[in-house]
């Protein structure tokens, strides 16, 4: 991935400026929020692809209506099981958003719920506000160092959102310390 480049919201989602300097690593004002930009050439998921892995293999599947439209899927969420942390194996459901406006490059996957204030598990980062979502603070799922590559790999888009989905329930059954987030 890309280094990121981050724009300054303000509580209603607004973009207000790019980040600058300081503002790219630290913190901003006071009701201003720093998020991700996300600047790529790809393309997002078709709604094809979607409604297959849905009738197939992943019913709780759904796309985003607000970042889609008749035949693509910018971002869609899924149920998905894992364990609370290493040291807790007990069950959780965590409820997923993918942002695929650019399916193409590696997507990002945040976590919806459990709220980020009970999440413990080590691959989890800490709350942030995004611009796929922000109005609301959540937490990304980190995906590892050999995501990236192996996803752009794929050569088909099922084949990429089949991995994408079994490497996200793999991640969040299996907490990797070796590249922890938290």
């Amino acid at each position: 991935m890309q280094e990121e480049t981050y724009g300054i919201y303000d509580g209603n989602g607004n973009l207000l400026r790019i980040a600058t300097g300081d503002e790219q690593t630290g913190q901003v004002t006071l009701g201003e929020y720093k998020a991700p930009l996300r600047v790529s050439a790809g393309s997002s998921l078709s709604k094809t692809t979607l409604n297959s892995f849905k009738l197939t293999s992943h019913p709780t599947l759904d796309h985003v209506t607000k970042h889609s439209s008749s035949t693509t899927v910018g971002a869609f969420v899924v149920n998905a099981p894992g364990v609370v942390s290493s040291r807790d194996q007990s069950q959780v459901n965590y409820h997923i958003l993918i942002d695929s406006r650019s399916f193409a490059d590696t997507p990002y996957v945040f976590v919806l719920s459990p709220e980020c204030e009970n999440i413990l598990h080590e691959n989890i980062f800490p709350k942030e506000r995004y611009n796929i979502l922000p109005q609301r603070e959540i937490c990304r799922l980190c995906l590892g160092i050999g995501f990236p590559e192996a996803f752009i790999n794929c050569q088909s888009e099922k084949e990429k959102l089949g991995f994408l989905l079994h490497h996200i329930a793999d991640v969040l059954n299996n907490p990797n310390l070796r590249d922890s987030a938290r």
